[in-house]
């Protein structure tokens, strides 16, 4: 709601197209996962991505959380919370120390989320939404092994 219709059409296009997720499937560096619901219909799944982090995220070998999303009808039902479980553990299984994300400045509702997982406020950097740059908050939180 707070983009104009003309830059979120162009994101929606270049982002969220059926046509590059098949294959991005098979990159060993972008794993996803995918949280079926009972009737094997997706709940929610999250993109976790293997990268140069900025250099504001601390620890020796971060993770990108790149995408998370919950199904309309999963959210406020502990589906987040299960879908960021399995994914620090993906990333503690893969040897990663800390898990790191940007997040809009205006996504109030998602950054409290991060907050509740456990994800601190460690810099600020730009994303590129429809040709505009926004500002994204870097949130990370620490991975511990067990």
């Amino acid at each position: 709601a707070d983009n104009s219709p003309a830059v979120l059409a162009w994101q929606v296009e270049r982002a969220f197209t059926v046509a590059p997720h098949p294959a991005a499937l098979l990159y060993p560096s972008r794993p996803t996962l995918v949280m079926e619901a009972p009737d094997a219909s997706w709940a929610g799944f999250a993109v976790l991505r293997t990268h140069q982090a900025p250099a504001k995220v601390p620890g020796g070998s971060p993770v990108e959380l790149e995408r998370i999303y919950v199904g309309a009808a999963w959210q406020g039902r502990g589906t987040g919370h299960q879908l960021m479980d399995a994914c620090v553990e993906r990333a503690a299984a893969n040897g990663h120390d800390t898990l790191w994300l940007g997040v809009w400045t205006e996504n109030h509702r998602a950054r409290r989320f991060y907050q509740k997982e456990g994800f601190v406020e460690v810099g600020m950097h730009q994303f590129d939404f429809g040709g505009e740059l926004q500002d994204d908050i870097l949130m990370a939180r620490q991975i511990i092994s067990r």
